[in-house]
């Protein structure tokens, strides 16, 4: 009759090297998912999906990583990362602990193993707390993680773990190499299309007299301004335009666009005081004359620079603004200003 762990002396570990070793195996096949979610797929595109399109992504990914997880632990009680750091996972009598144990394990990662959730306190605080350190998806599936020198079944059927290995690795394969694929033979829709698309993307106004033009990974974004007549984003790197346009009907006769930059400045005289990044300029967007100025102010705690010019066409004042976060301002700075440029009347 087979002893049970349950029946033998608790494994004289120290709680923290056992914390550290599941940490670092967990970390590891963390990077591999991220590695592959990124190879697999341009985020920002994920982040442009419908949501439908979206679901399906994310459920995809969630049944590789549970295949990954379930397989491997289920049928050789090791994933990639446990083998590095030499651990396994068990059931009570030191063997594989079986798909379904492993599926319960796997499931209930999402709550004590989650990053994203209380980053992965629960499982610290059950693995460092409990005898046999177990979080718990271990004690829900009466399971174990030990040693692998340490397992009293270190005999396993080569078979069967050949197969779990081939199963796990296959959709890990076919997600790496399917955009490749589909980049050399593109789907028929697709080559269609690409023969009419461009790398930019025009964002026409309100009335339909103007436009910028940027890359394709900026959207519409009513959110930002709703009286805008251009408002777009791209908010996965945090870079934002809205567009605002006023008939010169609506100023007294002789207001000038220096005038018109008075008014600009005004409305952000506080950061003006404080941290101009650079002071009012004469410019030139697309023929027309042009001010521009950009400063830097605190929102909410956080730094925004903001890039505001001022635009003069034959019936029209031109109000635009452009912001990032201040840290990211030299980094983007060139492509904002290119945005910016892009600015086009339709009218004269």
């Amino acid at each position: 009759m087979k002893q049970g762990l349950e029946e033998l002396p608790v494994p004289p570990y120290r709680p923290l090297s056992m914390l550290l070793r599941r940490a670092g195996a967990t970390l590891i096949d963390y990077i591999l998912f991220a590695a592959l979610v990124r190879s697999a797929m341009n985020i920002d595109q994920l982040f442009m999906m419908q949501d439908t399109h979206m679901l399906f992504v994310l459920l995809g990914v969630i049944l590789l990583i549970l295949s990954y997880y379930v397989l491997l632990e289920g049928l050789t009680g090791c994933t990639i990362g446990k083998r590095v750091m030499r651990i396994r996972v068990v059931d009570r009598y030191g063997e594989p602990p079986g798909l379904y144990r492993a599926l319960i394990r796997s499931v209930l990662r999402v709550l004590d193993c989650n990053p994203l959730l209380l980053g992965g306190l629960p499982a610290a605080l059950g693995i460092v707390m409990t005898d046999r350190g177990q979080r718990f998806g271990d004690m829900a599936a009466h399971t174990f993680v030990v040693k692998a020198c340490d397992s009293p079944s270190c005999t396993m059927n080569r078979g069967k773990e050949v197969i779990a290995i081939t199963f796990a690795a296959a959709p890990i394969v076919l997600a790496a190499i399917l955009p490749m694929i589909m980049r050399v033979n593109p789907l028929p829709e697709e080559r269609a299309s690409k023969e009419a698309y461009t790398d930019e993307k025009i964002h026409i106004s309100h009335s339909g007299m103007f436009k910028i033009t940027t890359s394709p990974d900026w959207l519409f974004d009513p959110n930002l301004d709703n009286e805008a007549d251009i408002s777009i984003s791209n908010r996965f790197s945090n870079k934002y335009l809205a567009v605002f346009s006023e008939s010169k009907k609506r100023f007294k006769d002789g207001c000038t666009l220096e005038q018109y930059l008075e008014y600009a400045e005004q409305s952000f005289a506080a950061g003006l005081a404080h941290s101009p990044i650079y002071k009012p300029r004469a410019t030139v967007i697309n023929g027309y004359p042009a001010y521009q100025f950009a400063v830097e102010q605190e929102v909410n705690g956080v730094k925004v620079a903001y890039i505001v010019t001022t635009i003069e066409t034959k019936l029209y004042y031109h109000w635009i603004t452009v912001w990032t976060d201040a840290a990211k301002y030299k980094e983007y700075q060139q492509e904002l200003h290119s945005v910016i440029r892009t600015f086009n009347n339709f009218t004269t």
